[in-house]
C-alpha cells in the first residue's frame, strides 16, 4: 500500500469487484483505486505503468462482466467521485465518471437539448464514449465533440469525435487501456424547457417500460442492430425466456437481459450467454454479438 501513499486517492487491496458491478458478480482485483479528482489520474496511471500493473477503468460497473477469479491488476473506479460537469458557451464538459442520466436531467432542467436519450442509459460518460452508448435511436456520437484521455503510454490526448472511430456500440478506444478523463458535448439551445423535460422524461419512461428494473443485471447482453433482428425477440422466439443456469436467469420482462437472482457467478452468466447464442444459431441461423464486456 505504500506505493500509493503519495497519491490523491482511496486504495484497497483484494477488493471484490462484485461490489461495483451492476450484475453483482466478479472476484477480487489486486488494487482498487478511486481518484479524488481528475488531477490524480495522471500520477495514478504513471504509478501503474511503473509497477507493470494492468489497468481496468470502471464507471458505473454496468455492461461489465468480471470473471469469478477477479482481475490481476488495478481497477480505477472513475464512477466513485469524478462526476463533475461545466458549461463553456455551447459546450458541455463532463468528467468520465458522471452518470449519463444525471447529465440528461441536469441539461433538461436548463432547457438545453440533445441529451434526452441519455436518461435511458445506466452508464457513465466514459463508458458511454468507449462503447458509443445509445438509446431510442440516438447515440453518444450524435452530440460528442471531443474527448480528453490518457493513452497506454500515459500521454495526454484531446481527440475530436471524428477521430475516434465511433460506430454502432463501438469506438477505436474499445479494447484498449486508454483512460478517459473528460468528454466535450455540443449543446442545443432554443427549445422550450418544458419540451426538453418532456422528451427526457419520455426517454426514461421508455426504458422503464421495456426493461426490468431494480434487479442485478449488466443490461443488454447482446447488441441490437438498428435494422434488426433484435436479440430479445430472437431469444424469446427460441423459447429461452426464463431459462436459468445456476443463479442466472433470462429475464421474463426482456429476453436480452440476464438477471442475477442473488447467487449467480460470472461462470453462470457466461454459460447462459453461450446457451443463448448457440440456440439462436442452431434454430434460426443468426449470430448474436455480445454487448457486455467480459473481463
Amino acid at each position: 500500500m505504500r506505493m500509493w501513499s503519495e497519491l490523491d486517492c482511496e486504495v484497497r487491496e483484494h477488493y471484490e469487484l462484485k461490489h461495483i458491478t451492476t450484475m453483482g458478480v466478479g472476484g477480487p482485483c489486486a488494487y482498487y483505486v478511486a481518484p479524488h479528482g481528475l488531477n490524480a489520474l495522471e500520477p495514478i496511471y504513471a504509478k501503474c505503468r511503473e509497477q507493470g500493473l494492468p489497468v481496468l477503468a470502471v464507471g458505473n460497473g454496468s455492461n461489465l462482466l468480471v470473471d469469478d477469479s477477479g482481475y490481476a491488476g488495478v481497477v480505477i473506479h472513475l464512477g466513485r467521485r469524478l462526476k463533475g460537469m461545466r458549461l463553456e458557451g455551447d459546450t458541455l464538459i463532463a468528467e468520465a465518471g458522471l452518470p449519463m442520466p444525471r447529465l440528461a436531467w441536469a441539461m433538461a432542467k436548463k432547457g438545453l437539448a440533445g441529451f434526452e436519450f441519455m436518461a435511458g442509459i445506466p452508464g457513465t460518460v466514459g463508458g458511454g464514449v468507449v462503447m458509443n452508448a445509445g438509446c431510442i435511436g440516438r447515440d453518444t456520437a450524435d452530440v460528442l465533440n471531443a474527448v480528453t484521455y490518457l493513452d497506454e503510454q500515459g500521454v495526454l490526448h484531446r481527440k475530436l469525435a471524428s477521430e475516434l472511430g465511433l460506430g454502432f456500440r463501438t469506438s477505436a478506444l474499445q479494447g484498449t487501456r486508454c483512460l478517459i478523463l473528460e468528454a466535450e458535448f455540443r449543446v442545443q439551445r432554443g427549445d422550450a424547457q418544458e419540451d426538453v423535460m418532456a422528451r427526457t422524461r419520455a426517454a426514461a419512461d421508455i426504458r422503464k417500460g421495456k426493461f426490468p428494473l431494480h434487479v442485478a443485471t449488466v443490461g443488454s447482453t447482446f447488441k441490437s442492430p438498428p435494422a434488426g433482428p433484435h436479440p430479445g425477440r430472437l431469444i424469446e422466439e427460441v423459447g429461452l425466456k426464463g431459462h436459468r443456469v445456476g443463479g442466472a436467469e433470462i429475464s421474463q420482462v426482456h429476453a436480452n437481459w440476464i438477471i442475477n437472482l442473488g447467487t449467480a457467478t460470472a461462470q453462470d452468466v457466461k454459460r447462459l450467454m453461450h446457451v443463448m447464442q448457440e440456440t439462436v444459431v442452431r434454430k434460426l441461423g443468426i449470430e448474436m454479438e455480445p454487448e457486455v464486456l467480459i473481463v
